[in-house]
């Protein structure tokens, strides 16, 4: 959640690290997702399950965004006409669709929409007897979308992008857990793969950002990715005895970061950028480190109590109700 939060903060964009942390973090991401997914639903409790628990979050974070896209919209234009202020409302019911009709609201939300597809496609999947054959057959497609769309922009939709960039790793995820792999430690082992693996991810993306030969520069995407998701699991794993509260209730938060951190950079930077007369603000990254600190510490009281507002975690209960029952 630090990195993501660190990769939407306005900087300088070319530098190889932001580069590297924006093309893999979100890898890691579904891959966990896949991994942690719940065995054996059925398609309907499926459904309810992910409706609730990424649906509703997805509608209550963009009626929350709503407000301050409106007010950042008459700021920068003047005034805001009936068919401006529909247009995102639009674009949320369509899943963050940028059309003639539509626009992106909280764009960051799009991977609760993307996250429910692939737990229904999952569940079916698993219950099909070639269920494995169709979950490779389609990671190679959505792999060949992903380049074409990269390089045509023939569906400029940041969830279907999203979508097909990452439903590989999430069936990866998966197919972990059902293989039962990455459950034993061992620190040595651990320290040694997490390393090696996260030092060839950067020596084969600084040879995937030059695009000249562009079916090479997407084949080296994913296998950086792939990679680099193995550096990220096992240097985690590396440090499995390290218990820290913060990060836990980080990690609980993790949907409450994502859906409000747009509106909290926007506040940050205009505060900013009135307080020292300048605009289209960009900042260093030790300041960057320094704001996604004050963000996450900013929200950490309402993820503490989030018994008082379960449907920002999509839980019907506390997490430590759960726990105790």
């Amino acid at each position: 959640m630090t990195v993501v939060v660190f990769c939407h903060l306005p900087q300088q964009e070319d530098t190889f690290y932001l580069q590297y942390l924006a093309s893999v973090i979100l890898s890691t991401f579904f891959f966990v997702s896949g991994f942690l997914k719940k065995k054996n639903l059925t398609i309907k409790e499926s459904a309810k399950k992910y409706g609730y628990a990424l649906l509703i979050p997805y509608i209550i974070y963009n009626v929350i965004y709503y407000p301050y896209w409106a007010a950042k919209f008459y700021i920068e234009h003047g005034s805001i006409t009936f068919t401006d202020a529909l247009k995102p409302i639009a674009g949320t019911l369509l899943g963050q669709l940028n059309s003639s009709f539509s626009c992106e609201l909280n764009g960051v939300t799009w991977f609760l929409i993307a996250l429910f597809i692939m737990h229904i496609l999952t569940d079916v999947l698993n219950k099909n007897k070639h269920g494995k054959t169709i979950m490779l057959i389609l990671s190679v497609i959505t792999m060949i979308l992903y380049g074409a769309n990269k390089y045509y922009h023939y569906a400029p939709y940041i969830t279907y992008h999203g979508l097909i960039r990452c439903l590989c790793f999430f069936f990866m995820g998966n197919l972990f857990q059902q293989k039962g792999f990455l459950q034993a430690l061992n620190l040595r082992k651990d320290v040694i793969i997490g390393t090696s693996t996260l030092l060839l991810s950067l020596i084969l993306f600084y040879w995937h950002i030059n695009e000249d030969r562009f079916v090479l520069h997407i084949i080296l995407y994913y296998v950086v990715n792939f990679v680099s998701v193995y550096a990220f699991i096992y240097l985690s794993k590396s440090l499995n005895n390290i218990k820290s509260r913060i990060i836990t209730l980080i990690s609980i938060g993790t949907m409450l970061i994502f859906g409000l951190h747009r509106i909290m950079i926007g506040v940050i930077d205009y505060i900013i950028e009135k307080a020292i007369g300048i605009s289209n603000i960009t900042y260093d990254w030790y300041e960057c480190l320094i704001i996604v600190l004050v963000i996450q510490i900013v929200l950490l009281p309402i993820i503490i109590y989030q018994s008082k507002w379960p449907l920002l975690f999509g839980k019907k209960h506390n997490f430590y109700q759960k726990k105790a029952l």
